[in-house]
């Protein structure tokens, strides 16, 4: 093995797949954080105001919609986590995400009659949530170039795995998924400057989380259809 071969392995280790799941289990361990103070704070419930309520249970839709996406992701990588690698970047915007998910949650007190302006909340869970989806785009495109890398004779770097094993099989180059989350993305950001120019009431951001609800919803919706079409 050469001095530069020895370098690109550093920086480029081999692909392996993972026996132990260590990234999985670790992010799960996070989401029942998250859920957890959701869920301090829906204890609440008959004392919040209306859209306090909307924003906990957008920010619920949110994180268990996120949750049982991650568990089924089709393009989730079952490659060994590694010092420097894809699936390490991967797992990394991952926790961003959750650590967003978390901001989220703690948006509003756990105070049973909170005083908080409507205006502020909207434009801050809006703003975050922009923030989410734009590591939604990263991820999907991760999962894109992890599709595309190759190998020194020509295959696959990170091929379909079958039996628990690599194999020379290219993997998808999933553009549905990226083209989804960037229309949801898209939609968040004009949601945002509107957001952003306008100081809303109570009603209106009543209405700006019930829509938020179904966006998320309608997200989770056409991702769950992508992953069922391409199931054999």
């Amino acid at each position: 093995m050469t001095i530069g071969d020895r370098i690109r392995r550093i920086f480029s280790p081999p692909a392996e797949v993972s026996g132990l799941d260590t990234g999985l289990r670790f992010t799960d361990i996070l989401f029942g954080f998250v859920i957890r103070e959701l869920f301090l704070r829906l204890q609440n419930w008959a004392t919040l105001p209306g859209f306090v309520r909307w924003q906990l249970v957008a920010g619920t839709a949110l994180v268990l919609g996120s949750w049982i996406g991650f568990r089924r992701s089709l393009n989730r990588s079952s490659y060994e986590l590694k010092f420097f690698n894809l699936p390490l970047l991967r797992f990394v915007l991952d926790q961003l995400m959750v650590i967003l998910y978390f901001r989220i949650a703690v948006l509003t007190p756990t105070d049973p009659h909170p005083k908080i302006d409507p205006g502020s909340l909207a434009h801050n869970t809006v703003k975050t949530l922009l923030f989410i989806f734009v590591l939604y785009a990263l991820w999907d495109l991760g999962g894109i170039v992890m599709a595309a890398v190759k190998k020194k004779d020509g295959n696959p770097k990170y091929g379909e795995i079958t039996n628990k094993e690599a194999s020379d099989i290219p993997a998808r180059l999933d553009w549905a998924a990226l083209l989804i989350t960037g229309l949801i993305l898209i939609t968040l950001a004009l949601v945002f400057l509107f957001t952003h120019d306008h100081r809303l009431g109570a009603g209106g951001a009543n209405g700006l989380f019930i829509a938020a609800t179904a966006v998320l919803l309608l997200y989770r919706f056409l991702k769950e259809v992508r992953s069922s079409w391409r199931l054999p």
